[in-house]
């Protein structure tokens, strides 16, 4: 099982930069979760060999963290170009998480302008992953 997790892990990263990728034009994508839960599902399966039960809430976790770490890295680039700067300059500088935890603390409009953005977040992505994760969960509830 271990091994299993360690392997679809690896659907994280990818997931955020999908993510980012829909996001930095303009969209928001049920795709993103669909893919991470998908990925999650086959790199545990080249892992651990097969797919138990505590392998799909393995999978589901990882799909969550994915949708929830997505988002933020799509307010992260949002702070990025607000700044004028290129993405893949400011990885690994503090300036954009500075002003992301300034407005998060201290700017009310900017939690509210992005609580609908995370609302239609959590529905893309609940649509997203679903069918994937009802289809695993039955498939392991047979065996």
């Amino acid at each position: 099982m271990g091994r299993g997790t360690i392997f679809a892990l690896a659907a994280l990263p990818i997931g955020v930069i999908l993510w980012m990728v829909i996001w930095s034009l303009g969209w928001m994508s049920s795709f993103v979760t669909f893919a991470a839960a998908f990925m999650a599902a086959k790199f545990y399966v080249t892992g651990a060999g097969a797919l138990s039960r505590k392998g799909v809430w393995i999978v589901a976790g990882i799909t969550v963290v994915t949708a929830l770490l997505s988002f933020l890295g799509g307010v992260w680039l949002d702070a990025v170009q607000f700044l004028g700067r290129e993405p893949m300059a400011m990885v690994f500088d503090s300036e954009p998480w500075a002003l992301m935890a300034d407005n998060f603390a201290y700017n009310p409009d900017f939690v509210s302008n992005y609580m609908k953005d995370f609302l239609l977040a959590l529905l893309f992505g609940a649509l997203g992953c679903f069918f994937t994760l009802r289809r695993l969960f039955a498939d392991t509830k047979a065996s």
